[in-house]
């Protein structure tokens, strides 16, 4: 797809939100929605969020309650511990759950104010603070001495990198590989989203202050945000998701996101959008590291995957092709495989067999 037709989308989504009680804006987003339910559905039928292992509850440093999951509660040789991203939850690696069985010792866990997890102060939703969940839940989930790999997604990725940077004496001994797929060691704030330049540092001038006075009335905006669930479908579609996604996958992702906490959805944005350097990626030289790109990704793009594997000298780096910012539910054979290719390197490394 073109760069001007990518651009009306954009405008067509724009327009479709602006004008959500129009007769016209609900006539185009209803056609919109024909044609979303048309496209190839390769997981039409998928149990999506269906894979469950061992509760462990999980404390953070600030006593918010964490949820983890474990799967292969019986392996000490190696675990896996998986981080999801922004608006999801541990469920976003369910083809990679089942792909990894049987891998090793499988940790799941949900970010404060996500999935299962509560929510904690708003002064905890910053991606620092993440680091040190991230912490918490390996000490409550993985046995002393058992060698780590570390999987993160999005705002799962950064949270590693910055659990590197504050944890230099464990990468490279505990912490033995990583895996950062689609995300971003900073610079966030300057994505476009593919707007047009005008509109886009217009929203990059004001949208900080909008998310910190929105953030004020999230009680209120939890009670309306299940409304207009076919707009929030479509703008998922076509932010997160690269060209002719299916449909179910974008269905269960949208679901992720209206189930987050509206103070975890707007404050972790604005985390982000608002801190420009979230790690300088150094640290994780120590390690096996594979980042993983993909092709349309307009929340954090494929210069981004880029520029942290210039940090990492040392990283392989794969960029996916035809997928967007959920590239590990798009195309998850091809994810599943880098990251099982990642785990049996670790493995060998650490001086184990399969």
């Amino acid at each position: 797809m073109g760069r001007a037709a990518r651009t009306s989308r954009t405008l067509l989504a724009a327009g479709m939100i602006g004008a959500a009680g129009a007769g016209a804006g609900i006539a185009a987003q209803r056609r919109a929605m024909r044609r979303f339910h048309l496209r190839p559905d390769p997981f039409a039928g998928e149990p999506f969020g269906s894979l469950r292992g061992r509760p462990v509850p999980v404390r953070a440093d600030d006593g918010t309650r964490l949820y983890a999951e474990i799967d292969g509660d019986d392996r000490d040789d190696l675990a896996v511990v998986f981080t999801h991203g922004w608006t999801l939850t541990q469920d976003s690696w369910h083809f990679q759950r089942g792909a990894l069985r049987g891998h090793g010792r499988l940790v799941f866990w949900d970010h404060r104010g996500h999935g299962r997890s509560s929510g904690g102060a708003r002064d905890g939703y910053t991606v620092h603070r993440l680091a040190r969940d991230l912490g918490a839940v390996i000490e409550a989930t993985v046995p002393a001495g058992t060698p780590v790999v570390l999987v993160g997604h999005s705002m799962g990725g950064m949270t590693i990198m910055r659990y590197a940077d504050e944890n230099p004496g464990l990468i490279g001994d505990r912490i033995v590989a990583a895996a950062l797929v689609c995300t971003s060691s900073g610079g966030l704030g300057e994505v476009t989203l593919g707007m047009p330049a005008l509109l886009a540092r217009v929203s990059q001038r004001v949208l900080p202050g909008a998310l910190r006075a929105a953030g004020a009335g999230s009680a209120v905006i939890d009670r309306v945000r299940h409304l207009g669930r076919d707009g929030s479908v479509l703008l998922k579609d076509l932010v997160a998701f690269g060209p002719d996604a299916g449909p179910a996958a974008v269905a269960f992702a949208d679901q992720m996101m209206t189930e987050t906490r509206t103070d975890a959805y707007l404050d972790f944005f604005r985390s982000m959008i608002t801190t420009q350097v979230i790690s300088d990626c150094a640290a994780l030289g120590g390690t096996d590291a594979l980042v993983v790109g993909a092709e349309h990704d307009r929340l954090t793009p494929v210069g981004h995957s880029h520029r942290i594997a210039e940090c990492i000298p040392s990283a392989r780096l794969e960029i996916i092709r035809d997928a967007g910012h959920m590239a590990m539910l798009e195309r998850p054979d091809l994810v599943s495989a880098h990251l099982a290719d990642l785990v049996a390197r670790a493995r060998a490394n650490v001086g184990g067999g399969l």
